[in-house]
């Protein structure tokens, strides 16, 4: 009966109008991406040195180049990298024709703003639409809600990493599935929708991240299933675009490398999988599998676990939805059961699934909703439910996403403060902004003057640090040529550091430094600087290598209920220094 209901409701939605609701949430949804494409942290280094100092490098032409980018190695491809540099075309003809400088993290904002955050909105509203017609509005409307203020689709959508680049084009990819099912043709286009479908797939995992395309395979089944008449065609469509596809990137990457015939996607897989002893990814740490279950925890709540369980209240209500919920929850279960077994975890591994959790999660609220209203005589409790449940989850979400900005956004606070210094020094002397401990806290040197240039110093840290692109010369030699003291055993090489000396800023937490441990000799004390060093910009900074406790760790707690809730938070700063008797102009 509730099912019959809902699919009549369903049908009625597809043929009319966006409601308001719809509206709102589609402008809750590009908002979010923009305040995110605008504040939202870097929360990995392997995103600013693996990826926006190369994009950084081709746009300016200088840059930090990690050991991925060696020739020797070549784990990295410029193919992903060319449309974000492309994307910038219009703010490159703007200097060129109004001979007009525009401050550096422009670009760096442009592109987070459009290519990242923008492009996942609109892969959002896509899905939205794709659900809207072949489910429900009800789902549709539950998936963009949980998708917008979901603290982990946040950083996601905001990052320059090809695991984001996947999960965009999962999302693509799910999207199109669900109008090939039967039941859905639309005018018998389920072929080309399936071959959008499989497209979609294929690009996420060729050009973003090779392993994401382990997501498409309980769908390419399906087609090989239920398509048996037009597998023929289905599979010449596909293979045409992925041979194309291969060759672009091909002679793109053997361009940049020098190299005969390179296929970088091939590299990371052989990287990961048969790496010599001591090569391979776990020597950048391991995690147990609980690891995955805190940050799901941290970025959904506890609508992850919905998401894991959401057939249940389908088999329940009897849905026609069942297969439509398998082709979104397997793999789920697939890449929770790969990556959950891997030794070495990263956040940014669970990105290609995370708006399949806002989609299962969607699925579970409508379902248990329909099945609560089996038992209520009265619509109004069930609406109140469901106002009141959107509400939880939009403070619940939106208060971590504050949390994150609040506590850890201190970096671009302190690379924007370094792009203002430019006219206090000699426009033609090269100024050295150095960093040791906090190296991997530096956001990408978008922010930084033509004339500076980031330079690291001996530190407690002892693996292997980022080298520099090749300066004044062809951009093929400086991409192809083998930098020196470049490994895949993440050893210290001592080329890679400058002398303090050389330091014109420097930048560094205001914690006592330890040189026991190899740290420069800056602060005396806790917030005590010695008398060498002069502070320029300092801002706050949550210390995570303390102890900090309570739900304010967790989401952000509003001043007005702070002292009703408890929580234990230990703070430092994050500062510029300039070093007194530098080349700064008198």
């Amino acid at each position: 009966m509730v099912s019959s209901k809902m699919n009549l409701k369903a049908e009625k939605e597809k043929k009319g109008a966006l409601s308001c609701v719809d509206y709102i949430l589609i402008l809750l949804n590009v908002s979010m991406r923009v305040y995110c494409g605008l504040f939202m942290i870097i929360s990995d280094c392997d995103e600013t040195y693996n990826y926006w100092e190369p994009l950084h490098f081709l746009t300016r032409g200088f840059g930090k180049q990690t050991w991925e980018y060696s020739p020797e190695f070549s784990i990295r491809s410029y193919f992903y990298l060319i449309p974000y540099y492309l994307i910038t075309s219009p703010l490159r003809d703007y200097v060129a024709l109004t001979h007009h400088e525009i401050p550096p993290y422009f670009y760096f904002y442009f592109i987070r703003v459009v290519a990242l955050s923008g492009f996942t909105s609109l892969c959002e509203i896509v899905c939205f639409k794709s659900l809207r017609y072949n489910i429900s509005g009800d789902v549709a409307r539950w998936f963009l809600l949980i998708s917008s203020v979901s603290a982990g689709m946040g950083h996601a959508s905001s990052a320059l990493l090809p695991s984001s680049y996947a999960m965009d084009w999962v999302l693509l990819g799910t999207s199109f599935a669900l109008y090939s099912f039967k039941g859905s043709y639309i005018n018998g286009s389920h072929i080309k929708y399936s071959v959008l479908a499989i497209i979609s797939y294929l690009t996420g995992g060729i050009v973003g991240w090779p392993f994401a395309l382990a997501l498409g395979v309980p769908f390419g089944l399906y087609t090989v299933w239920v398509h048996k008449k037009n597998l023929v065609i289905i599979t010449l469509l596909c293979g045409v675009f992925t041979s194309v596809l291969v060759a672009c990137i091909m002679m793109v990457d053997s361009f940049y490398y020098k190299q005969n015939y390179a296929f970088v996607p091939l590299n990371i897989v052989l990287y990961n999988i048969f790496s010599k002893n001591g090569e391979g990814p776990e020597i950048f740490g391991t995690e147990p599998f609980t690891y995955y279950l805190r940050n799901l925890l941290l970025n959904f709540n506890v609508l992850f676990i919905a998401a894991y369980i959401a057939f249940l209240p389908t088999l329940k209500v009897n849905s026609h939805k069942l297969e439509r919920i398998i082709c979104v929850m397997a793999p789920i279960f697939i890449w929770s059961f790969v990556f959950g077994f891997q030794a070495h975890k990263e956040e940014r591994f669970l990105y290609p699934i995370y708006p399949l959790i806002a989609i299962s999660a969607a699925f579970f609220f409508v379902d248990l909703f329909g099945v609560l209203s089996e038992f209520v005589s009265f619509k109004r409790p069930v609406i109140l439910g469901k106002i009141l449940a959107a509400f939880i989850i939009t403070v619940i979400l939106c208060l971590r996403i504050i949390s994150l900005v609040e506590n850890y956004s201190a970096p671009l606070h302190v690379a924007k403060a370094v792009s203002q210094l430019s006219d206090f020094y000699d426009q033609s002397a090269t100024i050295n902004v150095c960093t040791g401990r906090e190296w991997y806290h530096f956001p990408t040197s978008f922010f930084l003057p033509k004339n500076f240039r980031l330079r690291f110093v001996k530190s407690s840290f002892d693996g292997l640090l980022p080298g520099d692109f090749r300066e004044g010369v062809p951009i093929q030699h400086a991409t192809s040529c083998i930098p020196i003291g470049m490994n895949a055993k993440n050893q210290f090489s001592s080329d890679k550091v400058v002398e303090f000396e050389a330091c014109d800023l420097l930048i560094d937490n205001s914690i006592k430094s330890n040189t026991a441990v190899g740290d420069p000799d800056v602060w005396v004390d806790d917030n005590n600087l010695r008398p060498e060093f002069e502070i320029h910009y300092s801002t706050r900074m949550i210390n995570s290598a303390a102890i900090n406790g309570g739900i304010g760790r967790i989401i952000h707690i509003p001043r007005p209920f702070q002292r009703l809730v408890p929580t234990s938070l230990e703070y430092m700063n994050l500062c510029v220094l300039k070093i007194k008797d530098d080349k700064q102009k008198r």
